[in-house]
């Protein structure tokens, strides 16, 4: 049996989580104050700001044995198995350092750490057995049921370097020119929801993890900060050149397995296992393994296949903002090394059974992406309207598990459209709210052709997707997604202190995107939703309480080998079905 070290473990009740965010706003100080440091020296601005934050999250119902049984999904599931158990109990800092001459000539720091309280004792899995013999402790991801250091890292307690850049404005024969070299984001285009069909796509690394505990999070907060070198010349009072030149590459920060919000046990960033979930009995000696009945095995992961840090990735941008309109014109060009991994595998033939064994699975990312776009932001009346299509030539594509290629170094490629078209609408006064805004996001993606190994593509029509059937995690020519994010706000409710109602809802209206990672990154009847009431205090703190949610289609079924039935297939990440969570967020700057 698995120690689960719960009698100490007492569930966390609505009524106590209130109780708790009514604490808080009573400590609050009167004032908090950014320090601004007194040079002493005519034109220097110099500001250390520092934010605390702090995330308490409860589980909102137990383990269903339906997504508990799958041996892919048990150990995120188990993790954290009863409602109530405390899924985050996080503690982190944000500290920013700003330093600027007449706005002209400066530089910037700024670094977070945290610690989560609740992550300490280790990775945990479904108790029982999955086949004769064989316990699903046995089949778990992480070796002793330790997790791996990027696990610990940044779930556990850890620290990073966010921006690290200087930046220096001047002029040239009366045209303004802006420099900043060092570690930054850069962020082009207009799409708020919709990270992976707008401009902005891999422009920096993305949050996965931020992104999964906090729906409703816009595409400029998840992106990490890189290495690079950026210019913005301003030819006319009308136009405007930029250009980026990047000297360093990251990956996607994904939610590993075996913490709460997860995609699959398997997915890590670091040493794992991917289960397969049957192996005949027949191929058990000629891998060397001991006879018995069909049962599943562990492959092992393998080395990344990342680019080189400096793979002349840049981009340019033309800015056009004419005088007959309330807005600007964009147009884009880029060269990128992808930030999404597809999960690839090596196989080993089996020629006298007609079939292939998977010997390992690696993450490998796609190089070389050209991406050319055009933007448009305006505002009719009171309502800003973003607008931005891009063209994207030989870039990720959704890639199955299959030997069709034996030894895999790089998954399905092709050319696609996307559209992505916003509104960010103020609320006007009403019966029953004083203010507030709705953001509205739909982004389209058309897949126009599949330019290199098709037969890994896992899409409708092709080998790669065998059931033919988008319900199955297969990719669509087209799809489409949404975002919602509606916050009516109540001022002065009490004295100080402001009440909104941050409610989101984002997911997939029609097909699975054909852009990896494919159903993860978009499918119909995938969503996100969230809901809850904000504090505002003071201008200065916020309390959230929020309820936290998702919901997959599950199109299949199956059984263990020990008579358990369990979700074996579906559209989205169908593991989180039965995790919903209730988060008390309290935040505050000094």
């Amino acid at each position: 049996m698995l120690r689960k070290n719960r009698k100490d473990r007492r569930p966390v009740t609505l009524p106590r989580l209130t109780a708790l965010a009514s604490l808080l706003a009573a400590m609050m100080p009167l004032q908090a104050h950014a320090f601004k440091f007194d040079t002493g020296m005519s034109g220097w601005d110099v500001n250390w700001d520092n934010t605390v934050s702090y995330n308490l999250g409860m589980r909102a119902e137990g383990v269903d044995p339906m997504i508990g049984n799958n041996p892919n999904f048990d150990d995120g599931d188990y993790k954290f198995s009863h409602a109530g158990d405390i899924v985050t109990n996080r503690l982190s800092i944000l500290t920013e350092f700003t330093a600027s001459y007449n706005d002209y000539v400066g530089f910037r720091l700024s670094a977070s750490a945290w610690k989560d309280f609740a992550y300490g004792s280790g990775d945990a899995t479904n108790p029982g057995v999955y086949a004769p013999g064989i316990s699903y402790q046995s089949l778990r991801a992480y070796p002793n049921g330790t997790y791996g250091s990027f696990t610990n890292r940044y779930y556990v307690q850890g620290a990073q370097l966010l921006d690290g850049f200087a930046f220096y404005n001047t002029s040239l024969a009366g045209h303004a020119i802006y420099l900043k070299a060092g570690q930054f984001t850069e962020y082009w285009g207009n799409s708020l929801l919709s990270p992976t069909q707008g401009i902005s796509y891999a422009q920096s690394a993305t949050d996965g993890i931020k992104a999964f505990n906090s729906p409703g999070t816009t595409t400029k907060e998840l992106l990490l900060p890189r290495p690079q070198i950026s210019m913005t010349a301003q030819v006319t009072p009308q136009v405007s050149v930029s250009g980026q030149y990047e000297l360093g590459w990251m990956y996607n920060r994904l939610p590993t397995g075996g913490t709460y919000i997860e995609a699959n046990d398997a997915v890590a960033q670091g040493p794992s296992g991917l289960f397969i979930t049957t192996l005949p009995g027949a191929l058990r000696p000629l891998l060397g393994m001991p006879p018995g009945g069909a049962f599943g095995y562990v492959v092992p992961q393998g080395n990344a296949i990342t680019p080189p840090q400096v793979d002349n990735n840049f981009g340019l941008k033309l800015g056009w903002t004419p005088q007959f309109m309330q807005g600007a014109m964009n147009f884009y060009f880029r060269r990128l090394d992808e930030t999404q991994p597809w999960v690839l595998a090596n196989w080993r033939a089996i020629p006298a059974l007609h079939t292939a064994l998977p010997t390992d699975y690696h993450l490998a990312y796609n190089r070389g992406v050209q991406l050319f776009g055009y933007s448009l932001d305006t505002t009719l009346g009171d309502v800003s309207v973003g607008f931005e299509a891009s063209y994207r030539h030989n870039t990720a594509l959704n890639t199955a598990l299959s030997p069709a290629i034996l030894n895999q170094t790089e998954g399905a490629k092709g050319d696609v459209l996307n559209i992505v078209t916003n509104a960010i609408i103020p609320l006007s006064k009403s019966p029953l709210w004083q203010t507030g805004t709705l953001t509205a996001e739909i982004g389209y993606t058309h897949l126009l052709s599949v330019t290199q190994n098709a037969q890994l593509y896992n899409g409708v029509g092709y080998a790669g997707c065998p059931s033919n059937d988008k319900w199955n995690g297969c990719s669509t020519k087209d799809y489409v997604g949404f975002g919602v994010v509606f916050q009516p706000q109540w001022l002065q409710v009490f004295p100080g202190i402001d009440l909104s109602m941050p409610t989101s809802l984002t997911g997939g209206i029609w097909g699975t995107n054909p852009i990896n990672p494919g159903p993860a990154g978009g499918a119909q009847g995938f969503f996100q939703y969230s809901i809850g009431v904000q504090a505002l205090i003071r201008q200065r703190a916020t309390l959230t309480l929020s309820y936290i949610g998702y919901h997959s289609h599950v199109n299949t079924t199956a059984v263990t080998p020990s008579g358990l039935p369990y979700a074996s297939t579906g559209n989205g990440l169908i593991d989180l079905n039965d995790r919903p969570w209730v988060s008390l967020a309290f935040q505050s700057s000094f």
